[in-house]
């Protein structure tokens, strides 16, 4: 074909590449067309797509992503695309996320933010905003919490399309939950009232227990220590101190993941009850010649993998089972530290016991229990035996 000099302006051929030049916010760019032969058919079709992109430019509508998704250009104008939805970004951020070696638990919960987020998925990044999220808002019927964690995720996402110039700022961060879920606020507040299990309770629901012996001794333990789900999951034969008549814990699982305590202060020697003791001894039938994790699902024969296994397979089965109106596992822990308080313990050693840095907590959410027995100090555990104290 002709020489150089013939070529449309803005339309370049080096060796067998064609090449397109324009300027794009104050920056020259040249671009190969490294997929199109060189021809003068493919010039005329380099010359208009020149012609398209100069245009986009004028009317501040180009995304060089859309063009040049590979080019090295996109260090400086951002990967951004006018057509990109709000699931790329939160697709992309969960990646960014797992490659950061976040933990599983949080990776699975950005999961669920990810699929309740799903009605705002198919949206153009470039076209959210305030009265697209009030609206979803608006619609869902989860508690305020799970929607202040799905808008973090999103606004975390989206911060990403404000980098790559689709968005002059975040929308996400113009929505106040409060403002607009305040009716659920104060009902899921009740929700996570301190609500412990009576002593008519508690033997109900372990005399329910009994037919699967594991269950039973899980339970008692838990009743007795106060210590979590989690952490009971990552109990180990070699954290019980038999002479001394304590438990280590150092560890809690959580997704199928040993990982450390919930606090620093959650790494705590507990000091165990007969009853506790005697629940180990009940389970030492079971488990103890495997030399591993203390508790195991009898349905499989393995180690429960966190705490939400325990709740869905063994803890709704039995509260059914016992006739006692259902509350979080998590209850248990409640319990435990409501039981000592009645019996008018020393704050300082039930904290120890819980993994608090000190009383401070137990105020915050046994206030109305503590100021009932002000002015007791007895230090020994309360025993938690067939639900009688």
């Amino acid at each position: 074909m002709g020489n150089e000099k013939q070529l449309p302006r803005g339309v370049t051929v080096r060796g067998d590449t064609i090449n397109i030049t324009f300027t794009f916010k104050g920056v020259r760019c040249r671009e190969p067309l490294s997929n199109l032969p060189n021809t003068t058919a493919n010039v005329r079709y380099a010359s208009r797509l020149l012609a398209e992109i100069q245009g986009k430019i004028e009317r501040d509508l180009f995304s060089y992503a859309d063009y040049f998704p590979r080019s090295r250009k996109l260090k400086i104008f951002g990967a951004g695309s006018r057509a990109a939805r709000v699931e790329n970004y939160l697709d992309e951020y969960l990646v960014r996320c797992e490659r950061r070696g976040l933990s599983p638990s949080t990776i699975v919960g950005y999961r669920k933010c990810k699929s309740a987020l799903n009605p705002l998925h198919k949206i153009l990044v470039s076209d959210l905003n305030p009265a697209i999220l009030k609206a979803w808002l608006s619609e869902t019927t989860t508690t305020a919490k799970t929607a202040r964690n799905n808008l973090s995720f999103l606004r975390s996402a989206i911060d990403e399309a404000v980098t790559d110039g689709l968005l002059p700022a975040n929308p996400v961060s113009l929505i106040n939950v409060a403002r607009y879920r305040e009716a659920i606020s104060s009902n899921e507040a009740s929700s996570r009232e301190v609500d412990p299990f009576t002593p008519a309770e508690v033997e109900a629901i372990l005399c329910a227990a009994d037919r699967r012996p594991q269950w039973s001794n899980l339970f008692r333990f838990a009743f007795a220590t106060g210590m979590r789900s989690s952490e009971l999951c990552a109990l180990r034969w070699q954290d019980i101190d038999w002479i001394g008549s304590t438990v280590t814990v150092s560890a809690a699982k959580v997704v199928g993941v040993i990982k450390g305590t919930k606090t620093r202060a959650g790494n705590r020697t507990i000091e165990l009850t007969p009853e506790a003791l005697a629940a180990l001894q009940a389970q030492k039938d079971h488990t103890f010649l495997l030399g591993g994790v203390v508790f195991h699902d009898p349905k499989t024969g393995t180690a429960w993998a966190g705490a939400d296994a325990i709740r869905k397979k063994a803890w709704v089965t039995t509260l059914k089972l016992a006739g006692v109106r259902y509350r979080h596992t998590y209850q248990t822990r409640h319990t435990f530290a409501t039981a000592n308080i009645s019996r008018g313990c020393n704050l300082f050693w039930l904290a120890k016991q819980m993994g608090h840095k000190g009383p401070e907590m137990l105020f915050r959410h046994y206030g109305t229990y503590l100021s009932e027995y002000d002015g007791q100090t007895s230090k020994e555990p309360i025993l938690i035996q067939n639900g009688t104290r």
